[in-house]
């Protein structure tokens, strides 16, 4: 079915007088208003007839007039033959709403322009709904700014009576020789030990967040690094009695990386393994190359992960089960995951759920070099 082109104006010119949600404006090339839809009466609080004669700029905010904004608009028209713009505008009254709009160059048979068209519509309450998400986003940057500082502070403040708790422990163990009194000596070396690293943890947390943190990379083997982790944690795998071994499918594993701070990503899921694992569990190592990436897998038969934690298990303060927790603020995941991706790496969690034990993967990219001959690792 088709229609005659005056059947099809009569039916356009309808749908722009019965449209209330379009402004639609007809401006010379000055941008005085030539016509004007009900639509343009209802945005701007005027009627019909006190829109047309009147320019345009006049509902415009003194801000944008004196920055030239509808000459620029009108002019951008003529070049582009259409200009976009969303901004505050003013009715009749002086209260302003949000448009989004679109001006269109409307030329004669010749190419040149005759007029200009205008379409508008109200955006006020997307605009307000915007802005007060973006002051929410600004709130939420300012406090998680805060916490920082905070938990920059107090971390500062908790080292600092460390040093002396370590060498006063330090002193007691060589100055006594007694069994009975080496045992409680043992037991506060752990627990100094164990807060100095929340403390540090802390304080990396910090640095990561406040864009402070910096790598000293250099060549390494990976063994070592793995090997370090374990003697590290080797105090509570002894005491809760777990088996760990470390099992290399690949010959030697070089990276460029920090040593250090490799160590506490290892430390640190090597500690949750252990802390999660119960009693006489097993905990096994493996390294391997995959394309180009070293891949650390650490995989335990422990208490598991629930589906729904998954996705937030590397989330700051986040603790898989506080009743099964052996202490700890819920920050090494978290920063496990931040020091990785500072290497260029990755970092996942797997679970098949409670009671069914975890498996985290680390990806580290290889640095480009031709492969070395099978061995041992590292």
């Amino acid at each position: 079915m088709t229609i005659s082109q005056e059947r099809a104006q009569q039916l356009l010119w309808r749908l722009v007088q019965q449209s209330n949600e379009q402004a639609v404006l007809l401006l010379d090339l000055e941008g005085i208003v030539l016509w004007a839809n009900p639509g343009a009466a209802q945005a701007f609080g005027a009627a019909e007839e006190e829109l047309v004669g009147q320019s345009l700029d006049r509902y415009f905010t003194p801000q944008d007039v004196q920055l030239g904004i509808p000459q620029y608009e009108r002019e951008l028209a003529r070049q582009r033959g259409t200009s976009h713009d969303d901004r505050w505008h003013l009715r009749a009254d002086g209260t302003r709403w949000w448009a989004g709009g679109l001006m269109t160059a409307v030329r004669d048979q010749d190419g040149s322009v005759a007029a200009f068209a205008k379409v508008m519509r109200n955006r006020t309450q997307l605009k307000e709904l915007l802005d007060n998400l973006h002051n929410r986003v600004e709130a939420l940057a300012l406090s998680d700014r805060q916490k920082n500082l905070f938990i920059s502070a107090l971390s500062h403040e908790l080292r600092n009576p460390l040093a002396p708790l370590v060498n006063a422990v330090h002193l007691l163990r060589l100055q006594s020789g007694d069994a009975q009194v080496q045992y409680p000596v043992k037991l506060i070396e752990r627990q100094v030990d164990f807060i100095k690293r929340l403390v540090d943890d802390l304080l990396d947390v910090t640095r990561i967040g406040a864009g402070k943190m910096q790598l000293l990379k250099a060549p390494l083997a990976l063994r070592p690094v793995l090997e370090r982790a374990i003697d590290a944690v080797r105090p509570l795998i002894d005491e809760r009695r777990h088996r760990v071994d470390l099992v290399a499918t690949v010959g030697p594993i070089e990276i460029e990386a920090d040593a250090d701070r490799l160590h506490q990503v290892f430390t640190n899921l090597l500690s949750n393994a252990a802390k999660y694992t119960p009693e006489g569990g097993r905990i096994w190592i493996s390294a391997d190359v995959e394309a180009d990436e070293a891949v650390v897998r650490i995989h335990d038969n422990g208490i598991g992960i629930a589906p729904e934690m998954l996705s937030r298990i590397f989330d700051l303060f986040t603790q898989v089960d506080m009743s099964a927790s052996r202490g700890g603020l819920g920050i090494g995941l978290s920063l496990v995951k931040e020091l990785v991706a500072l290497h260029g790496g990755t970092v996942q969690v797997s679970s098949d759920g409670i009671g069914r034990g975890s498996e985290f993967t680390v990806r580290l990219p290889l640095p480009n070099r031709a492969p070395r001959p099978a061995g041992s690792l590292g």
